[in-house]
């Protein structure tokens, strides 16, 4: 069946209109947000998140309506990877949000929507989320952990005497390819600028270099409302070996923004085994949910970060 006409059968079929969101709606879906999660999302925050201007990753943003009422929501945030030496385009999924009373309803359609990408990933979701993801293909295939880190770790001063530090962000200082076998955010520049305009954080962009040679992007919010100051690593370059000292010299310069301390996220080993090497604790645990229906991506790692979906900016 074309997909043009899932809106009409689902309203045929569970009294549920699926259609796009339109940008006059956001005051709704900011009530709806505290509704679901307890916590509301202003509007202001969601034209930034769904209905960015100019550049950006693209954005697909859908509501249940029933009876003339929107009951849920959700949304798909498209990007590309690296693997295996091929560039891919996968969706996240955000907002992913129902009435309580409507769930039987809307849920289902609203998990259907279908994204045109080469795969999909989640990471997170309740109960019910994993119940319809398995509905819905999708496997669990690791898991995503929050660390938090303290800016005032012993040792951080020496992170500007190995030769690592932050630089005036160069969209064209592309760092060393991560492994093969590794999926990977390609973090374009346009992504970043669009994550660093966060309404409710200070977006730090910068290249990480070492010895003059750029490591790759690294992108940063500062929580200001917070007293102190709180930092969140959104994204840093898949490094391996050298991911210690880029944590040093990105606690050192979020010591000096005035955070006590940072959060960051990783799926895969390297980053956990530094993160903790530089006193970091886990506070945080999120199955990590793959679909690929079509079987053409196959990735053996992940090095996914705050980068994915909405992440990013919630609870810094």
């Amino acid at each position: 069946m074309d997909r043009s006409e899932e809106p009409s059968r689902e309203r045929t079929v569970r009294d549920i209109l699926l259609r796009p969101t339109a940008e006059s709606e956001l005051p709704r879906l900011s009530e709806l947000t505290e509704v679901v999660y307890g916590v509301r999302r202003e509007p202001e925050v969601l034209r930034w998140l769904l209905f960015h201007p100019g550049p950006g990753p693209e954005v697909e943003s859908s509501v249940a309506e029933r009876h003339g009422r929107i009951v849920g929501h959700v949304a798909s945030l498209h990007c590309r990877y690296r693997v295996h030496g091929e560039t891919v385009t996968g969706a996240h999924r955000m907002l992913w949000m129902v009435e309580h009373a409507a769930r039987g309803r809307a849920g289902v359609p609203l998990a259907g929507r279908t994204p045109d990408t080469d795969f999909e990933v989640v990471l997170g979701g309740t109960a019910a989320t994993k119940a319809m993801l398995v509905m819905r293909g999708f496997r669990e295939v690791g898991e995503a952990l929050e660390v938090r880190l303290s800016t005032a770790t012993a040792g951080v001063a020496t992170a500007r005497q190995t030769g690592v530090a932050l630089a005036d962000f160069d969209p064209a200082a592309a760092g060393p390819a991560a492994p093969r076998d590794t999926l990977v955010n390609l973090a374009e520049p346009d992504h970043l600028a669009w994550l660093a305009a966060c309404p409710e954080h200070d977006g730090l962009l910068f290249t990480l270099e070492r010895s003059g040679e750029p490591l790759g992007p690294v992108l940063f919010y500062v929580n200001r409302a917070n007293d102190p100051p709180t930092g969140r690593i959104v994204h840093m370059p898949c490094l391996g070996e050298d991911a210690d000292l880029a944590l040093l010299a990105i606690l050192d310069r979020l010591g000096r923004e005035g955070c006590a301390e940072a959060t960051v996220l990783t799926t895969e080993e390297g980053l956990l085994r530094a993160a903790e090497s530089l006193g970091g604790e886990v506070f945080y645990r999120r199955p990590l949910w793959f679909r690929n229906p079509n079987r053409a991506v196959e990735p053996a790692r992940f090095h996914l970060n705050y980068m994915e979906g909405d992440l990013a900016y919630r609870r810094v």
